[in-house]
């Protein structure tokens, strides 16, 4: 009956005394078929087990691990404008070129000036100057030559000649004259110092130079070179490198982890290098309390219930100027013993 029943299952039933040697196929393929079947329950397990060791870890880490759930490098950026009206002549800068501080980067000419309070104020200076320098002038030679009568007064009085009245008022005469003298020369110093002084202000308001306040990187250009710009209008936008850190926000829940001072490990998001940092300041209130400015990365779209942490970095970034120092990536930041 058993070989009836392996005959059937093989198709092979063509006598009802079947062969020796197909009997011997058929067992054999049952067995192969079982060891099979065995093996693939075995490396169903195996992947049902690396699974769920996966998913263990993965709960660990989201549990212990305590880390920013968003933040980025940042910096301040500084605007540059136009201290006067008139014509752009901007020297060859782009962004992420690098300049030094001191070097120049543009000028503004402004060949319409015009200023006739300015001009008829320099006029009136000038007149001034002129006249003083006439009045202290009048008043050396007056004092001179007091001062040679005073002298023939005083013999005169030596020798008895003259009373003593006349030489005290002789002598009081000589000290007007020098006192005259002493207030001229200071008028005429003071009123060529105003007049110097507006003739630089004049200068400033036909040219005005602008240079690099410090070693930094181009962030953006706004004008072009023959472009008309308007006064305090901005020109260039520059980045200061040694003044790079990183913004975080993390859940409230772990606000009390991060204080003033705690060393922090800040990773790249696109490597696995990082670098150290301490917390700098801490800010509650991120979504609520607007506290934007000038930066790289305003923080104007963050979720609420986050604290925002300011990580100063105590190591530069591996990134270049042409990479604006790495301005806005995407950082992760982790305490020490929780990565």
């Amino acid at each position: 009956m058993e070989t009836q029943v392996i005959s059937e299952r093989i198709g092979l039933v063509t006598s009802p005394q079947p062969s020796a040697g197909l009997i011997t196929e058929a067992l054999e393929a049952s067995a192969s078929s079982q060891r099979r079947r065995w093996l693939f329950r075995g490396m169903r397990l195996m992947c049902a087990s690396g699974l769920l060791w996966a998913a263990a870890l993965l709960a660990q880490k989201q549990l212990t691990v305590v880390s920013s759930d968003q933040a980025c490098l940042n910096g301040p950026i500084t605007a540059l404008r136009s201290p006067i009206a008139g014509v752009l002549q901007l020297e060859f800068v782009e962004p992420g070129m690098p300049v030094c501080a001191g070097a120049t980067l543009f000028r503004v000419d402004n060949p319409r000036f015009g200023n006739v309070e300015a001009m008829a104020q320099l006029n009136w200076l000038e007149e001034l100057v002129d006249r003083l320098r006439m009045e202290t002038a009048e008043a050396e030679l007056r004092y001179a030559t007091q001062e040679e009568l005073f002298k023939h007064q005083e013999a005169l009085f030596k020798e008895k000649l003259i009373p003593r009245l006349e030489y005290l008022t002789e002598e009081a005469k000589v000290a007007l004259c020098r006192i005259t003298l002493h207030n001229r020369k200071d008028q005429l110093r003071a009123a060529q110092t105003r007049s110097r002084e507006i003739e630089r202000q004049l200068a400033l308001q036909k040219q005005a130079v602008t240079t690099m306040p410090f070693d930094g990187v181009v962030w953006s250009v706004r004008a072009q070179t023959g472009s008309e710009v308007g006064g305090q209008e901005t020109v260039l936008y520059i980045l200061d490198p040694k003044r790079v850190w990183v913004d975080a926000f993390v859940h409230e829940k772990h606000a009390h982890k991060f204080q003033v001072g705690t060393p922090v490990i800040v990773r790249a998001m696109d490597s696995e290098e990082t670098w150290p940092g301490r917390v700098e300041s801490i800010r509650a209130g991120a979504g609520r309390v607007d506290f934007e400015q000038l930066v790289a990365v305003p923080a104007g779209d963050l979720t609420r219930r986050r604290v925002a942490v300011r990580i100063k970095l105590e190591s530069p970034t591996p990134f270049t100027a042409r990479e604006f120092f790495g301005m806005g990536r995407s950082v992760k930041v982790t305490l020490p013993g929780h990565e």
